[in-house]
């Protein structure tokens, strides 16, 4: 009696396992091997890619790429900036204002970089989302890189380790169209336009009314 009990649950279990296959092959986790690229192609490429974390999903829309310029950390926090030449595909937070995390994945086998993410559109987890940030505003959860940080509930914790270890990326949208311009909140090297958005998104931090494609509407909430 218990054979015949036990057939039905291995074939269930068998078919189980191949749906988590199929569903893998269909929908791969971006590796390490995705960030070994040049940092202004990465920070390009990751627009449309969802991120996954703590039972929270977004769609990235805004990033902004950062090498060996005067703006970077590998120059201005050499310390714990050299994550940015030892590694690519991994994490490196930094904490700003006293408040705020920020994400950023490294780049380059063979050179500098790292890749800001500074804007989400929230897809999974929202309710959680608004709890963690404490607001109903959905345009106010992750459109910031010290507010998605907070929505998606990451921290330190995350510093130095490999992209799909504990936060993982899936390809979602294919060739999202791209906006440029130049990097915000910084104070040197302004003239590089190293951030890139999907224009006309509702969740980038900070619109603006000239770029390489076409024209926003004007807006700048705040950027964290």
């Amino acid at each position: 009696m218990r054979a015949k009990i036990e057939a039905p649950f291995q074939l269930l279990l068998e078919l189980w396992q191949e749906r988590r296959i199929r569903l893998k092959e269909k929908h791969p986790e971006i590796d390490v091997e995705f960030f070994a690229r040049n940092t202004l192609e990465v920070a390009q490429d990751l627009l449309g890619k969802k991120i996954r974390y703590k039972g929270c999903s977004g769609i990235i829309v805004e990033t902004e790429a950062y090498r060996d310029d005067p703006a970077s950390h590998w120059v201005r926090k050499p310390k714990t900036g050299r994550l940015l030449q030892d590694t690519f595909g991994h994490i490196y937070i930094f904490f700003i204002y006293g408040k705020h995390f920020c994400l950023n994945f490294t780049t380059e086998r063979e050179g500098v970089g790292a890749v800001l993410i500074r804007a989400i559109e929230p897809r999974e987890g929202i309710e959680v989302m608004k709890q963690r940030r404490k607001t109903n505003n959905l345009y106010e959860l992750t459109n910031g890189p010290g507010k998605l940080c907070q929505a998606f509930g990451i921290g330190m914790e995350l510093l130095g380790r490999p992209v799909g270890e504990l936060l993982k990326i899936f390809p979602e949208m294919i060739s999202p169209p791209i906006q440029r311009s130049p990097r915000i909140g910084i104070s040197k090297a302004k003239g590089l336009e190293w951030r890139f958005f999907t224009p006309g998104n509702l969740f980038v931090s900070r619109r603006v009314n000239k770029g390489h494609t076409r024209s926003d509407s004007v807006a700048e909430p705040s950027a964290y």
